[in-house]
């Protein structure tokens, strides 16, 4: 038995890696310390302040093993009314769901942890649409009713980013001629998809932004009468799987944004192996991403969840049907690509 469990590990040792490694479930895990540790001190200094500097020395990273280390040994309670089943299954499905939906992202030629087979794109939306689920599971399972009003804010802003996003992205399968996201990375090797699709990538970047709730879209975590929103009831361990959760999604509808519109793992040959090449751009792109969404953060003020939902019906969503429409104009006029 162990000889053929040997085997099986010779045999598929370049998928153990991907799934296990990179771009799997190592990668995730080292991404989400990664930027809580880089939020934190980018915005510290944004401000004028230190950030962490008291575990890992002046530069604080060894803060996020700390903290988790402290969630991990807190003990786990569950409300005394609570669905203790869905209440501890959807903290345990939460980070999965982006997890999924990152497997579908090119990271290089070839690298790419599961294929769909030309359809990566709606594969990915489907798998996206579960987790506004979840999260209304999460809050109603708690029985807690400032945590299912949360919920249900969460759902409000999830479909009104959800849908104009996903109409934005029309716009790119139109130009592309594919639903497949590694043909849709070739297709950008000349250009990038936000020359023909700016308006698209506008619409889409403010949707996903309050489709994953990062400020000024962070109403259902963020306003003072709902505490934490549905995340209010957990502690330990599951609060910290909340929290992955909510990083994971980021990292997934990011890399979706820069295999859309910004040429994916597309660069200027630095690297002799095309695949190290590509990983190297797709990760230089993912910071300088993230870099700018955590300058948003701390540079406009929270909308009123009336606001945010406005928003998404009344702007984001006509702007993501005439995208769709100048895209079928430029295609039949010029050709498309």
């Amino acid at each position: 038995m162990i000889d053929a469990l040997i085997s099986f590990v010779n045999e598929n040792l370049g998928v153990l890696f991907v799934i296990a490694i990179f771009p799997g479930l190592a990668f995730i895990l080292g991404f989400v310390i990664f930027a809580v540790w880089y939020q934190r001190k980018y915005l510290a200094r944004l401000m004028i302040r230190m950030g962490p500097v008291h575990c890992g020395g002046r530069m604080g990273w060894l803060q996020l093993i700390a903290d988790a280390m402290k969630l991990v040994a807190k003990e786990l309670i569950f409300p005394r009314a609570a669905n203790k089943t869905l209440f501890l299954f959807a903290s345990v499905v939460l980070p999965v769901i982006p997890a999924a939906m990152i497997a579908l992202i090119p990271f290089a030629p070839g690298l790419i942890i599961y294929d769909a087979a030309g359809v990566s794109l709606l594969v990915f939306f489907a798998i996206s649409t579960l987790f506004p689920v979840v999260s209304v599971i999460r809050g109603w399972a708690a029985n807690n009713k400032f945590t299912i009003i949360g919920a249900f804010r969460n759902i409000y802003l999830d479909i009104a980013g959800e849908i104009p996003v996903f109409l934005a992205s029309v716009g790119v399968m139109i130009w592309a001629g594919t639903y497949d996201l590694n043909e849709i990375v070739l297709k950008q090797a000349s250009m990038w998809f936000i020359v023909p699709q700016f308006l698209g990538f506008i619409v889409f970047f403010i949707g996903f932004l309050a489709m994953i709730e990062k400020v000024p879209f962070d109403i259902p975590t963020a306003e003072t009468e709902l505490i934490y929103g549905p995340n209010t009831e957990y502690s330990g361990a599951m609060f910290l799987n909340m929290m992955e959760a909510d990083y994971i999604n980021l990292l997934a509808w990011t890399l979706l944004m820069i295999t859309l519109y910004f040429g994916g793992y597309n660069g200027p040959p630095i690297f002799a192996d095309p695949v190290l090449n590509g990983v190297f751009w797709i990760l230089l792109k993912l910071i300088i991403a993230i870099t700018i969404i955590f300058t948003i953060t701390i540079s406009y003020a929270r909308l009123r969840i009336d606001q945010a939902v406005k928003m998404g019906w009344n702007y984001l969503l006509p702007l993501s049907i005439l995208n769709i429409l100048l895209t079928l104009a430029m295609k039949f006029y010029l050709g498309g690509v």
